[in-house]
């Protein structure tokens, strides 16, 4: 090509031919990049889910890249993205469990500890759900159930035994308060998790009160109080989140493998041993990737202990079933013990036995007669009733203990704060304001008139209860309960209320029309059918 015929082809200095030859082979390069990482990625892939292409600027040649590539520590490897419900509760954690960890530093050391456990078992439980996207439900009696669940089951432990080896401590009712809380970590097995959260963080706060009382006269009261509003947060947040990821309990794969076979694969859902703010570790990453990135893969757990042997004569105080074989081996011997019956106290050989009378039988009591009164202690002591109590805490009214009121509790309540209304009993409560939320449990013959909430109204293990709603509530949770009445306003059928019923019976919601209202019962009888493989499940109506 000439000198003439090349500036043809030169635009501003430079030259389109090499221009051209350039994006040519970069094009080629980022072809090989491609054909590189597809053989990286992890065979295994997560239903449901999207794989998100790596935005690094190199690639990872490094034996652990090649040996799966689904660790986060590993530059340039292949991420996946998880699915919402795992990716709500990893950012739970880091946003509202991790910062009350924080918090516990700067109060005490086993206080620290303690926290650092309940964390531990949190990121466990992160990689429980990304290891559930993989597995099929397993059976309750399943012992890889065990296995993955070890690591949660350990920290809660742990948790209480600091708490027992430390009673003289000044910090004892920050130990209790986290105690009595761990055991939270168990919804992942329950069928109604948010009425779990629920009983346990009541049971946490008698000692978080306990903490408020014994801390509002010291100079880092605040400190103490920020700590148990965190804590708090932990159990609202976390109901907030089953109730909307998890409403029934852990989300398993249907298309999954066995749990045993997904913890062969990928390992027990242990945190990391990195810095807790790194969430990588409960990944569900293949073993190699694991034991490549921290230079061996952990021994799993040993196996729980066997339980007694129904045969070993030690574990049984009476001899157990190896006294029964003993005394069955030794032959004609094992009639020596046994009592002889004379001929006269045979019945077929002494016709005149056979001729007496049988006992009368007892006469039953006439109807109507009143039962046997239970004795005087019995009566002097009945159920044990909580001490009355109508009192804001920090951001919370606590409304416990209130038996036959003459008069009806008024509370008048702000948008930050919330209301517990716990063993009551033919009492009618009025909420005056917009409140945060409100929360019922173990109550009887309870009235609750509200005006207007942000979240909601949960009633959890009450009978014979009514609500009214006067304004706009968003949602309505019920569970376990007998006997409810609600009456619904115009408002809140505008703004699409949502009314959640679980293992409740007799439970009517009254809608106004014109002037009136009319009663709609909640269905509580279900017609399940299969049909190509799926669960149809549709109400029984009954008419007539």
């Amino acid at each position: 090509m000439s000198n003439e015929e090349s500036s043809q082809f030169n635009v501003q200095g430079y030259n389109i031919v090499t221009i051209l030859k350039r994006l040519e082979a970069a094009t080629s390069r980022l072809e090989d990049i491609s054909v590189h990482q597809n053989s990286l990625q992890n065979p295994h892939e997560v239903p449901g889910t999207v794989t998100v292409t790596p935005a690094s600027k190199s690639i990872d040649q490094s034996p652990a890249a090649a040996a799966g590539g689904a660790s986060k520590s590993v530059a340039g490897a292949p991420e996946e993205q998880l699915p919402p419900a795992v990716a709500k509760f990893e950012q739970f954690v880091q946003d509202v469990v991790d910062p009350w960890v924080k918090q516990s530093n700067l109060i005490d050391p086993q206080v620290a500890e303690c926290a650092t456990l309940l964390l531990d078992a949190f990121v466990s439980e992160v990689g429980l759900l990304k290891l559930a996207t993989r597995t099929a439900k397993p059976d309750p009696s399943d012992p890889a159930l065990v296995q993955a669940l070890s690591p949660v089951n350990e920290r809660v432990t742990s948790i209480g035994d600091i708490k027992d080896k430390n009673r003289p401590s000044p910090f004892f009712n920050h130990l209790s308060t986290i105690a009595e809380g761990a055991p939270v970590l168990g919804w992942v097995m329950s069928e109604t998790p948010a009425s779990w959260v629920d009983d346990f963080r009541d049971s946490a706060s008698f000692y978080s009160n306990r903490v408020l009382k014994e801390s509002k006269d010291r100079d880092d009261a605040k400190a103490h109080q920020e700590w148990v509003a965190s804590f708090s947060r932990i159990f609202d947040e976390l109901r907030a989140y089953v109730k909307e990821y998890q409403t029934t309990g852990i989300q398993w794969n249907p298309q999954g493998t066995s749990l045993a076979e997904s913890l062969k694969t990928y390992g027990v859902p242990t945190p990391s041993a990195t810095p807790h703010h790194s969430m990588s570790a409960p990944s569900g990453a293949p073993k190699a990737a694991s034991a490549a990135a921290s230079g061996g893969a952990a021994p799993p757990p040993p196996p729980p202990p066997p339980p007694a042997d129904l045969f070993d004569a030690e574990s049984k105080p009476e001899g157990g079933m190896s006294a029964v074989f003993d005394d069955l081996n030794r032959g004609e011997d094992i009639t020596k013990g046994l009592k002889k019956v004379d001929k006269s106290q045979m019945t077929h050989k002494n016709p005149e036995l056979r001729n007496k009378k049988p006992l009368p039988p007892k006469k039953p009591a006439k109807f109507g007669t009143k039962p046997p009164s239970p004795p005087a202690a019995a009566v002097a002591t009945g159920p044990k009733q909580k001490p009355a109590k109508v009192e804001l805490i920090d951001t919370k009214w606590l409304v416990e203990g209130q038996y036959k009121a003459d008069q009806p509790i008024v509370i008048n309540a702000e948008k930050q704060q919330s209301i517990f209304i716990g063993h009551c009993a033919d009492v009618t409560i009025q909420i005056k304001g917009k409140a945060n939320a409100i929360s019922v449990s173990e109550t009887k013959n309870v009235a609750i008139v509200v005006d207007s909430l942000i979240s909601g109204v949960d009633i959890i293990k009450s009978d014979k209860f009514a609500l009214q709603v006067l304004e706009v509530v968003p949602t309505i949770y019920i569970d376990k309960c007998d006997q409810g009445t609600l009456y619904i306003s115009q408002a809140s059928i505008d703004s699409d209320i949502k009314i959640y019923s679980t293992c409740s019976t007799s439970v009517n919601i009254n809608v106004p029309e014109q002037d009136d209202y009319v009663e709609l019962a909640v269905p509580e009888q279900f017609e399940h059918q299969i049909k190509n493989g799926k669960l149809v499940t549709s109400v029984v109506e009954h008419k007539g």
